[in-house]
């Protein structure tokens, strides 16, 4: 398990939109090396829906990846989950004054293994997801 936290220049109902909208998604769901157009990000915002994107890399290198909404109560609490390897990701999103919001992310089920290369990629999106909203 590892946690991470941002504080985000924007109220949770816009920070949300990082996880039910293709084009702010695509902006901060990045890996070193790979962007992810927006224009192949689809989103089935319920429990049970699917996060379905490409990661573009130089060359022609296409990475597709999947993930799946569990629980939702929007814009607060979100669970997704990805099954290879198997992680549940928890992001709660919580206001505070003047606007800006708390992201709270924590991560279950990676050994520590793969934990390693993860958490400082993760650190690095929520990074990128705090630019996007800023003002």
């Amino acid at each position: 398990m590892f946690t991470l936290q941002q504080v985000v220049d924007a109220p949770p109902a816009e920070v949300v939109r990082a996880f039910t909208e293709a084009e702010p998604f695509a902006a901060w769901f990045l890996a070193e090396g790979f962007t992810t157009p927006s224009d192949r990000v689809t989103l089935d915002v319920r429990p049970g829906g699917l996060i379905s994107a490409v990661f573009v890399g130089e060359g022609d290198v296409e990475v597709p990846f999947t993930l799946r909404y569990g629980d939702l109560d929007l814009p607060h609490h979100l669970l997704l989950y990805f099954d290879d390897p198997a992680e549940e990701i928890t992001v709660d999103l919580s206001g505070l004054p003047d606007g800006k919001t708390q992201l709270d992310y924590r991560s279950v089920g990676l050994i520590d293994e793969q934990q390693i290369p993860i958490k400082p990629g993760v650190a690095t999106m929520l990074n990128h997801l705090a630019t996007y909203f800023s003002r």
